[in-house]
């Protein structure tokens, strides 16, 4: 389950603090996933394990409507098999085949087939909580308020726990809209009903959620203070995540504090205690706690992995190499965050050739980010010209194509399109099937002026896929401005249009080629809809110039002047007012401060 709340924190960091992070926004999903509640709240990859078949007291007619269904099942997927097993789902009242039922539903993917899955279960079962945590994830999807609502008043009749509501809560921060939707149920409940202790949780919850912190601290307070109210990790952790939020960070740390003495191991707890240890300036404190913490195997990995990070984000590489020092010998399975951890507290410290070496290391679920980190440092180190070689003897054939593109862009930006270039080339030597590694190679090589080369490879791409309006385009395009084969030109932008009529890149070069062609009003038609679809600096500058063409010159320098505030570094856009109209640069520049 995801620990939801570390993304409820305010962020206060630099333009150069908030660029460390990124190195490790790639680690937060593995590295924050300690918590274990006891939930009962199903997925669709426990609950779609094969279950065995009801057939224990069914009849023979039953067990062959039943192997019929199976056999559905088998042969045509979920959302074929559905129908057969709801109905006899419905006829029987079996428990067992209901959760048959419900594994498929969710196999399906289908709202409306879990919905009414659980509602069987719910009919055969009142008081299944899992029944009533389905229907809850699928009523809070459909953003329908009030029929969750009476859902949960349903539950509680039926005296069924409402953990699941909380639960589902914290494992749907990100989603807006079911937190609204929530907020808006529990508005909607019956005073009485709202003083159940899950829904007074939940409150307390969104009130985090919705920034409105003090009102979480004065709810959170009171709820640990009443008699007989379970003094559970997710009220500590509202109350201490909504302290952090007003920069009450030592009342914060008290609060986990405190906490944790109650449940001394709970990592839920640990890890944001010892993060807000090291954002309050105390990282050998967060040092001492974990080093001190009676955790399991499993868990000191964790959340030293976590207490790594964020000494890392700090800038305390020192104490960041100490930690992974002291982490248990038997990695299970982390030994690539640890790696990469430790590579970037060895390039802090500027270590940058040990830090090569570790990162060098990284050959699983983190490859690619350490081969993005990897290009990086080498470009720093001045060794771009092995970056090719590293790039294609760390990738598998499988990811190739976006690793490629990753480290070709990394080229592009550092100005240096003939390594760019060279790396797509080699990288097709190994993967010559890959489409978009050829047409990223064609885009390349019209940069570099190897314009022979791009008709070549578009016109290979265009053999396998001859109806990609894409290829189409970019083959029209290049010969539109490379050569003198205008009609040939047309023919592919035009057939290109006839497939994709809303693509602005595709209604440019119809444009354009309208233009050349002399007919300016068809120019003017398509440039003019192409602009309103995309606002683009090099759809300006044809736009405008086939407006200056037909002298419409305010119309034409209205749209450069737009095009220039938004991009006023585009080549073409330049190079067009600099032919027809010098004195706008003249202007603009005499405007500027």
């Amino acid at each position: 389950m995801p620990f939801v709340f570390r993304l409820t924190q305010k962020v206060h960091a630099s333009a150069s603090a908030k660029k460390r992070l990124s190195l490790f926004i790639i680690l937060s999903v593995p590295l924050l996933t300690a918590c274990s509640h006891d939930t009962t709240t199903p997925h669709a990859a426990s609950l779609a394990t094969q279950a065995p078949l009801p057939v224990s007291s069914a009849s023979n007619t039953d067990i062959e409507a039943l192997l019929n269904a199976e056999f559905i099942l088998q042969r045509e997927g979920p959302n074929k098999a559905f129908e057969s097993f709801y109905a006899l789902a419905s006829q029987s009242n079996n428990i067992d085949l209901i959760e048959r039922l419900t594994h498929i539903a969710l196999l399906s993917q289908n709202h409306l087939y879990i919905e009414r899955s659980a509602n069987l279960w719910l009919a055969a079962a009142p008081s299944s909580e899992t029944a009533y945590s389905l229907k809850l994830q699928i009523l809070i999807k459909d953003n329908r308020a009030e029929e969750v609502a009476t859902l949960l008043i349903n539950a509680m009749r039926h005296k069924v726990s409402l953990r699941f509501l909380p639960l589902y809560l914290e494992e749907n921060i990100r989603e807006n809209d079911q937190v609204s939707t929530i907020e808006e149920a529990i508005s909607l409940l019956p005073m009485e009903n709202q003083n159940n202790p899950n829904i007074q949780l939940s409150h307390a919850h969104l009130l985090l959620l919705s920034g409105k912190y003090q009102q979480a601290i004065t709810t959170s307070e009171q709820l640990l203070s009443k008699d007989g109210m379970t003094k559970n990790e997710a009220l500590y952790l509202i109350l201490a995540f909504s302290q952090k939020n007003l920069d009450l960070l030592e009342d914060a740390i008290k609060t986990l504090k405190t906490a944790l003495i109650q449940q001394p191991k709970s990592t839920r707890l640990l890890t944001p205690l010892i993060d807000f240890f090291v954002d309050d300036n105390q990282p050998t404190s967060a040092v001492d706690i974990y080093q001190t913490a009676a955790l399991d195997t499993p868990e000191k990995l964790q959340v030293g992995i976590n207490l790594m990070r964020t000494l890392l984000e700090h800038q305390h590489a020192e104490l960041a190499l100490q930690i992974a020092s002291s982490l248990p010998q038997k990695q299970l399975g982390l030994s690539d965050q640890i790696n990469y951890l430790t590579a970037i507290a060895l390039a802090q410290l500027g270590q940058k050739p040990q830090a090569i070496d570790t990162m060098e290391k990284v050959d699983s679920t983190l490859r690619a980010n350490a081969t993005n980190q990897l290009a990086i440092w080498f470009y720093e180190e001045g060794k771009e010209q092995d970056i090719n070689t590293m790039v294609l003897r760390r990738t598998p054939r499988e990811n190739m194509p976006e690793q490629v593109a990753a480290i070709s862009h990394l080229h592009e930006e550092k100005g240096q399109t003939d390594l760019s270039y060279e790396l797509v080339n080699n990288a097709l030597v190994n993967l010559p099937e890959s489409a978009p590694l050829r047409y990223r190679k064609a885009l390349l090589a019209d940069t570099l002026g190897y314009w022979d080369i791009t008709e070549s490879e578009l016109k290979t791409l265009l053999q396998k896929d001859s109806d990609n309006p894409q290829y189409l385009n970019a083959l029209g395009y290049t010969l539109l401005t490379r050569t003198d084969r205008l009609d040939e030109a047309m023919r592919y932008i035009e057939s290109a249009y006839d497939k994709n009529n809303e693509d602005p890149a595709i209604i440019d070069s119809l444009g354009w080629g309208f233009f050349l062609k002399g007919e300016l009003e068809q120019s003017s038609y398509y440039l003019k809809k192409a602009w309103s679809i995309l606002p683009d600096a090099e759809i300006a500058a044809h736009y405008g110039e086939s407006l200056w063409k037909q002298r419409h010159y305010k119309e034409a320098l209205s749209i450069w002047k737009t095009a220039l505030e938004t991009a006023p570094d585009t080549p073409l856009l330049l190079d067009t007012i600099k032919r027809l109209s010098p004195s706008l640069l003249e202007d603009l520049t005499q405007d500027k401060p």
